[in-house]
């Protein structure tokens, strides 16, 4: 029996489970050599609803599983794994204080063993403080005035609780002018490579600089995030726009993580990202 998340292990929450979910079928109706379309015909589904739910878009009926479960010819065993699966993703949590699409975001970082972001020019919300997230959201079109705090806040909680995570590994690889962009002031940029700094040194963590020097780069104008949820398990690249964001996966993940490898290897090693982030420090101080 191939290894799945079990639902009394630590909740990593329902969209978690339903993206687990969906890779399951996935990988049930390929093997059944079936295409989306005929799977599609043979469900009695309408277009478009099998990519959503193995995409982890969409949550399952206990009658639609069993349908499933019956076309793509699941045993007993797995089908139980599964229903228990889709009993958690149909589950629903307080909204997080994020725009609505982003909501799948926060949820899957908080379910990962594995991150890996890369920013050109400015560190991600994953990892900002208070200040610099408030500083972030301050100048974005599409947050009003009055939510700005609140999600400062929530952003700054999120990547404490990062910092304090040590069951997930955290690759972090950003353009020099992150070091040098002063959002918020020269005080909240302190304040920020500080926090950086620390978590350079955290065991579970490793963050790289792209130097100004290093010429071109695979990556020139693209910020994205690579995210594993369970060893094994397919990862998923999220980007993001103004106003929306998009989750790929299947051959995406094999470019976006050749593209990663290229940049770590163009970035500063981690030893002299640190002193990198010990000079522009005291530049600031």
């Amino acid at each position: 029996m191939r290894q799945t998340a079990a639902v009394t292990e630590e909740d990593p929450g329902p969209v978690v489970q339903r993206i687990l979910l969906g890779a399951e079928l996935r990988e049930a109706r390929e093997h059944q050599g079936l295409s989306t379309s005929d799977a599609t015909r043979r469900l009695g589904w309408y277009a478009g609803k099998l990519s959503k739910v193995e995409q982890g878009d969409k949550s399952l009926t206990d009658r639609e599983l069993a349908k499933a479960v019956d076309v793509f010819g699941i045993d007993a065993e797995r089908a139980e794994v599964l229903r228990k699966l889709a009993a958690e993703a149909r589950r629903k949590l307080p909204p997080a204080r994020v725009p609505e699409w982003a909501t799948k975001y926060v949820n899957l970082i908080a379910a990962a063993t594995e991150i890996k972001l890369f920013f050109p020019d400015s560190f991600p919300g994953t990892v900002q403080t208070f200040d610099y997230a408030q500083a972030m959201l301050d100048s974005a079109v599409i947050v009003a005035p009055a939510d700005v705090e609140r999600m400062a806040e929530e952003r700054a909680r999120r990547a404490d609780s990062l910092l304090k995570n040590e069951r997930t590994r955290l690759w972090l690889v950003v353009g020099e002018e992150a070091l040098h962009r002063e959002i918020g002031g020269r005080t909240v940029l302190r304040a920020q490579l500080e926090r950086i700094r620390t978590l350079a040194e955290a065991p579970n963590s490793t963050v790289q600089v792209l130097p100004f020097d290093g010429g071109a780069h695979a990556c020139h104008g693209t910020s994205f995030t690579i995210i594993t949820l369970l060893e094994g398990k397919p990862s998923i690249v999220y980007t993001e726009g103004l106003t929306g964001s998009d989750y790929l996966g299947r051959e995406h993940v094999r470019v976006y993580n050749l593209a990663y490898d290229n940049l770590r290897a163009a970035a500063l090693s981690p030893q002299r990202t640190i002193e990198a982030l010990d000079r522009r420090i005291g530049e600031l101080s």
